[in-house]
């Protein structure tokens, strides 16, 4: 964990948005998640205390606030490791994001994965200045 405290996290909100404001988001799984990387940041936003759900966006709610995408990278060293996160909010239906999140350093090898879903997430979803 303290590999993931250090390492910088650059966040982008599109000016008059707050996502911290959100209560309800679709996490939309991408066709190639082997990682079950949706599942995981659905989990991470709850534990936020968001309402937050995820797989493919036919199953989108329409109750959902926005739609969280994300784009990985991974490599492997003698097993699979996570080497780029980045997490986009979007509005329901929109293809540009009004806000995002990602780390700028290379993921340690003995990284866990759910922690820098955790740091990521915290910085996309902290208060808008």
């Amino acid at each position: 964990m303290l590999l993931v405290g250090c390492t910088h996290v650059e966040r982008n909100v599109s000016p008059g948005r707050d996502p911290a404001a959100l209560r309800e988001v679709f996490v939309a799984a991408n066709l190639a998640d082997n990682h079950r990387l949706a599942e995981r940041i659905a989990v991470a936003l709850r534990a936020r205390g968001l309402r937050a759900e995820s797989g493919p966006l036919t199953l989108l709610p329409a109750t959902a606030e926005a739609v969280v995408h994300y784009e990985d990278r991974w490599t492997w060293d003698f097993g699979d490791h996570m080497t780029y996160l980045r997490l986009d909010l979007h509005d329901p239906g929109q293809k540009r994001p009004f806000a995002s999140a990602y780390r700028l350093r290379h993921v340690a090898r003995s990284t866990d994965v759910d922690a820098v879903i955790s740091v990521v997430a915290d910085e996309l979803f902290k208060p808008a200045p």
